[in-house]
């Protein structure tokens, strides 16, 4: 008996395409190094694989595996959009430290927001920890305005080396996080 072959989504869908253009199982078997009965297999669970295909955004995993706390995952994905929508920074550890607390909330004792949890649930949601650039939505541009009247007479009295923004400074020692 040979030891079983593992193919992920992707090879699992070339041997659909390839079985409907005529090829046999058994040559499927021969060029995917595996066993005939896991192509029938495959043939078989056709109508799930391609579900699985089309819902799924990363095919090179070999195995699926389904949530464990689908309910803590879907608050903790609905509480970080509603946080990102107000142009907040979240971190990772934040998001941990919220999915512990829905997890009290929800009665689900068994939960341990590990990094590997965090891993899993940021590639599920496609979620990405990026540096948090630019000042679009920090000043009302009503405000902008009144400024660009009254900075030159504020400036009159320095030279233009004397002036800096305060983002090039070390001052933000304390400041929330800069990744998204």
């Amino acid at each position: 008996m040979s030891k079983r072959v593992f193919l992920n989504l992707k090879q699992r869908i070339e041997i659909l395409r390839q079985y409907e253009n005529g090829k046999s199982a058994r040559k499927l078997a021969e060029l995917f190094h595996c066993e005939r009965t896991q192509i029938n297999k495959i043939i078989k669970e056709k109508d799930l694989i391609l579900k699985e295909y089309e819902d799924f955004k990363f095919r090179g995993v070999k195995r699926m595996r389904h949530e464990k706390f689908v309910d803590i995952n879907e608050a903790v994905l609905e509480w970080f959009k509603t946080v990102r929508t107000t142009k907040i920074p979240v971190s990772g550890a934040m998001i941990q430290h919220k999915a512990k607390e829905l997890a009290d909330a929800l009665g689900i004792e068994n939960f341990s927001a590990s990094n590997g949890w965090l891993d899993r649930f940021r590639i599920r949601n496609n979620i990405t920890f990026l540096s948090l650039c630019g000042e679009a939505a920090d000043v009302d541009s009503s405000l902008c305005e009144d400024w660009q009247e009254r900075l030159p007479l504020l400036l009159a009295g320095y030279d233009d080396e004397d002036i800096f923004n305060m983002d090039e400074t070390a001052l933000f020692f304390r400041a929330f996080p800069i990744r998204a």
